[in-house]
């Protein structure tokens, strides 16, 4: 066993760092500064932006505005599993009918 996770897998730190900042509410002033601090990146047929600075490896934030309210989360480019879709943010909502804003990242 060499220590070195394959890229695609999402054990060890790219878990950890998925595991740092799930699907969340956050605040439109939150979801309005990621828009404006890189140019943003748009993958089609995919809902919202992704920060383009990767937080490790293909782990990046992405953000979506759903009807006045506004989601983000860390997602793993290399597994569309992870990223945030309409029936993620209905799951989400009906699980969390008042879930708490986020001002910022849960991790900073």
């Amino acid at each position: 066993m060499t220590g070195i996770e394959p890229s695609g897998s999402l054990g060890g730190p790219r878990k950890a760092a998925l595991a740092r900042f799930p699907l969340s509410r956050v605040s439109e002033a939150f979801h309005d500064d990621m828009l404006g601090v890189l140019p943003p990146a748009h993958i089609r047929g995919v809902p919202g932006f992704f920060v383009i600075e990767a937080v490790i490896d293909d782990v990046h934030a992405q953000f979506v505005c759903r009807e006045g309210r506004f989601y983000g989360g860390y997602v793993a480019l290399k597994d569309p599993e992870t990223y945030i879709t309409w029936a993620r943010i209905e799951a989400f909502d009906a699980a969390h009918p008042d879930p708490p804003v986020l001002a910022w990242y849960p991790d900073s």
